[in-house]
């Protein structure tokens, strides 16, 4: 598969996605970030207008720079969890998805409505990365253990809070982990189901590893993911910033947790 396989396929799948956009009607909020709802979502879409600063200032903070451009952002919310899945293109079972510079929130999110901010603020962290990466390299270069693990970082938890972290290190240590990569490649991210792992154990073995980077040397985390931004490649910034590889960093890891 080469470099045009892959827009190509992007380009179709979004162009469905924008094919069942056509069908839908949404109420708007004066917000910004625009906030648009289905009739019947009115309640999930307050709740979202009541968070969304504190989400937006958390991601800034975490990650060392304001959004590229906060006012492109568009967050969606739905009466069904079908509506929410066609217009996003994500599965039913998600409460929350990103794409560009729009974030979907789901009606299931009901169900644990304590877990909106963190859903929230998790996905405007992939937005915040991919507002200053662009898409493609968002989808090739930068692995989706790194976007997963950093946007459970900075949202507290968010997308990972059945899973201990005690429970994600008693997997590491069994063997059954992720393999951290140090790029996607042409055919894209890694997803849980890769590594034979459901999605919030994936999430929380990621988080670990990037937790570990950052509390390891916090200077130069931070200076490795401005360096990503201001676009150096995601394999170099690591050897730049901390002396050593994503391969040496996660041997390191692997004896701090005794693995």
């Amino acid at each position: 598969m080469n470099k045009w396989i892959v827009i190509f396929s992007i380009i179709f799948i979004q162009g469905c996605t924008s094919y069942a956009r056509l069908t839908y009607t949404f109420e708007k909020n004066g917000s910004v970030p625009e906030i648009y709802y289905d009739f019947g979502a009115e309640d999930i879409a307050s709740k979202i207008e009541i968070a969304l600063p504190s989400s937006i200032d958390t991601v800034k903070k975490h990650q060392y720079a304001d959004f590229k451009n906060v006012e492109a952002i568009k967050i969606y919310t739905f009466s069904s969890k079908e509506r929410y899945s066609r217009f996003s293109g994500s599965t039913r079972k998600a409460r929350g998805s990103a794409i560009k510079n729009e974030v979907y929130i789901s009606p299931i999110i009901r169900e644990r409505i304590h877990t909106l901010k963190p859903i929230l603020t998790h996905e405007l962290s992939h937005v915040h990365l991919r507002q200053y990466i662009g898409t493609w390299r968002y989808w090739t270069e930068v692995p989706g253990w790194f976007h997963e693990g950093l946007a459970v970082e900075v949202s507290g938890g968010g997308g990972a809070e059945k899973v201990t972290d005690k429970q994600a290190i008693i997997e590491i240590k069994s063997g059954k982990h992720f393999i951290p990569r140090e790029k996607s490649g042409i055919f894209g991210h890694k997803y849980a189901s890769d590594y034979g792992l459901k999605p919030q154990m994936y999430y929380r073995q990621s988080y670990l590893f990037v937790h570990y980077l950052i509390m390891s040397n916090p200077e130069s985390f931070k200076s490795a993911y401005l360096s990503l931004i201001e676009g150096k490649k995601f394999k170099d910034v690591w050897s730049m910033h901390y002396g050593k590889s994503i391969s040496q960093l996660w041997l390191e890891f692997l004896h701090n947790i005794q693995a």
